[in-house]
């Protein structure tokens, strides 16, 4: 899967596991504030702060070795020096969006900015020093641009909170965390990951080097006229980007029917009617398409493929040969029953939200349940000798 990475270059497994176990916590908080009726603004920034940007980051320190053949020096270190005001930033953010704690709002601005803005600075300075800018680099060095812009952007908008102005630059701020930040990252993760793992096409060169640039650029003329032709123009960007994927997964050499295949073809059918309702609304249905339905989507279906690999690979790379294949290490009844789950569950937030949010809180909790096999086996066997200590005779 990740052919070519040595155990030397790989992060240990606990520097992306922190995120990506904490996350899910964050979607079930982001579900209980709207099923008690919390701020709106509350209930996003739980979802793409907590859930899909902690996820982000720890795929990111786990991409870098792989697609760009760069690593963080203390990928450990740099991990648990991250999450701490991750999270105290979310929760504060929450508080001030969410309930209206005005005291939480400088401590929410304090974190968000120098954590995210720490992390992104220092991956773009490692992005740039890859030894080959592919289009998945390009597409990483504009998302995390955009996080910049977005964390910026939201830091004036509590500051205007606090003082009571107008909150100017909303939609900016908006465009460049969900197109810029999210929606730029998964396109250029599945430059590498569709063909890589589901055995397809890849996409044109030529298609490759430019969507990336034509969204960011999009979404810095969106910022500048607030016309929404530009808007519109980023949904029909990401709308052939979804069209042509989807188009390469149907052909791929390798028809098994699996899950994480299910969640991707999920993710952009879900991306194409998002895409589609832009030109009718922009309302919080369009923000539950695109951030719940394709984001999250993607999220879970690599979740289910990276935490099972990172473990094996963890664990035959020390020479435990006798360990479960990833496919033993978990039941993939229950991922097809997560998929099923989590279908429904954007259905209702559509519909009839407050069920939506029980059915999200659900499916978290079934995920986090199915993962506490590989995750267990990782821990069961981390601080046992290695057989190849004994074989080179240590």
């Amino acid at each position: 899967m990740f052919s070519g990475v040595s155990l030397d270059q790989a992060p240990p497994f606990e520097a992306p596991l922190i995120f990506f176990i904490t996350a899910p916590l964050f979607a079930i908080i982001g579900a209980i504030l709207l099923i008690i009726g919390a701020g709106g603004f509350g209930v996003l920034h739980s979802f793409t702060i907590g859930f899909l940007t902690l996820v982000m980051i720890g795929a990111l320190q786990q991409m870098l070795p792989v697609v760009v053949g760069v690593r963080f020096k203390y990928p450990k270190a740099l991990s648990y020096t991250l999450i701490v005001p991750l999270v105290i930033g979310v929760i504060a953010i929450v508080a001030a969006l969410g309930f209206g704690h005005a005291d939480s709002v400088s401590v929410a601005g304090i974190l968000l900015l120098l954590s995210l803005w720490f992390f992104s600075l220092i991956t773009i300075a490692k992005l740039l020093k890859a030894p080959r800018k592919s289009d998945s680099v390009i597409a990483m060095i504009l998302s995390l641009l955009s996080l910049l812009f977005a964390t910026i952007l939201g830091v004036h908008l509590l500051i205007s909170l606090i003082l009571g102005n107008e909150l100017n630059f909303l939609a900016a701020h908006g465009a460049f965390a969900a197109f810029g930040w999210v929606g730029l990252l998964i396109i250029g993760v599945s430059y590498q990951v569709i063909p890589m793992f589901y055995v397809t096409e890849e996409l044109s060169p030529l298609f490759k080097q430019t969507l990336a640039p034509a969204i960011f650029g999009s979404i810095v003329f969106y910022t500048v006229t607030e016309d929404k032709l530009f808007f519109w123009i980023i949904n029909v960007l990401f709308l052939s980007f979804a069209l042509i994927s989807l188009l390469r997964m149907k052909e791929r050499q390798r028809k098994l029917k699996e899950p994480s295949v299910a969640f991707w073809q999920s993710a952009l059918i879900l991306l194409i009617a998002a895409a589609i309702y832009s030109f009718i609304d922009q309302d919080e249905r369009y923000a539950v398409a695109f951030g719940y339905g394709f984001a999250a989507t993607v999220v879970y279906g690599m979740l289910y493929k990276i935490i099972p690999f990172l473990v094996w690979f963890h664990l035959s790379s020390r020479g435990f040969l006798g360990i479960p294949t990833m496919k033993e290490m978990v039941n993939e009844d229950f991922i097809w029953l997560h998929l099923y789950i989590h279908l429904s569950a954007i259905f209702f937030l559509f519909t009839v939200p407050k069920l939506g949010a029980y059915i999200t809180i659900v499916e978290n909790l079934l995920f986090l349940w199915t993962m506490r096999d590989p995750i267990k086996l990782y821990f069961d066997y981390r601080d046992r000798p290695s057989p190849l200590d004994h074989l080179q005779g240590r």
